[in-house]
C-alpha cells in the first residue's frame, strides 16, 4: 500500500526584472521581509543585472532597457510555498505599478535536485496546476550533471552564464539539504 510522504525541501529562486535596478532591490527586499516575516532567510546568491534582450514582450508595459537578475534565498522550504510566494509577488508588482503598468516583474520558483520550477498564472499544456489559479513549469531539468532546457524554456534561462549561476545555486541547495538531513537524522 502506498503512503504519502513529505516532499523534500527546496531552494527558493527568484527572477526579477524591470527598468530600474533600485526598484528591483526594493521589491526583492519587500518579498524577503514580508513572506512569513522573513521566512525566506537572506539572499544567498544574486547575479549581476543582465540586459533582457531575448524578448520584447514586456516593452509596451515596462519600457525599454529592462534588466534582469536571478537570486536565491538561504532557507529551504516545502515546495507548496511557491503558491504563496507567487501571490505575494503579484501583490508587490501591483503595489509598485504606475498607471501605465508594472515597474517590476517578480517570478518566483524553486530549485530541487531534479531541476528548476517556475510559477505562472498562464496555462499551457506542459504546466501543472498548483492551486489558487497558479501553474508550475519544469523550466530546466537537471540531467547528467547540468541543467538542460526544455522545448518551452525561456531563452534567457538557456544562456551559459545563467546555467552556470543556477548550477551554483543547485550545489548550494544540495549542500544545505544534506546538512539539514544530517542534523535531523
Amino acid at each position: 500500500m502506498s503512503r504519502i510522504k513529505e516532499p523534500p525541501l527546496v531552494k527558493i529562486f527568484l527572477a526579477a526584472f524591470g527598468p530600474d535596478p533600485k526598484l528591483l532591490d526594493q521589491a526583492v527586499e519587500r518579498l524577503r521581509r514580508e513572506y512569513l516575516e522573513g521566512y525566506l532567510g537572506s539572499v544567498d546568491f544574486q547575479s549581476p543585472d543582465y540586459p533582457l534582450e531575448e524578448t520584447d514582450y514586456y516593452t509596451k508595459e515596462m519600457g525599454e532597457n529592462l534588466v534582469k537578475r536571478y537570486l536565491s534565498f538561504s532557507n529551504l522550504l516545502f515546495p507548496e510555498h511557491l503558491v504563496y510566494l507567487k501571490l505575494l509577488a503579484m501583490d508587490i508588482e501591483e503595489d509598485m505599478a504606475m498607471t501605465n503598468g508594472r515597474q517590476v516583474n517578480l517570478d518566483p520558483g524553486y530549485i530541487f535536485s531534479g531541476g528548476l520550477v517556475l510559477s505562472t498564472v498562464k496555462f499551457s499544456g506542459h504546466r501543472l496546476y498548483l492551486g489558487r489559479g497558479l501553474w508550475g513549469e519544469l523550466t530546466l531539468h537537471f540531467h547528467r550533471g547540468t541543467f538542460e532546457p526544455q522545448p518551452w524554456t525561456y531563452r534567457d534561462y538557456q544562456r551559459p552564464e545563467i546555467i552556470n549561476l543556477l548550477s551554483d545555486m543547485r550545489q548550494s541547495y544540495q549542500k544545505s539539504f544534506l546538512e539539514l538531513e544530517a542534523r535531523t537524522s
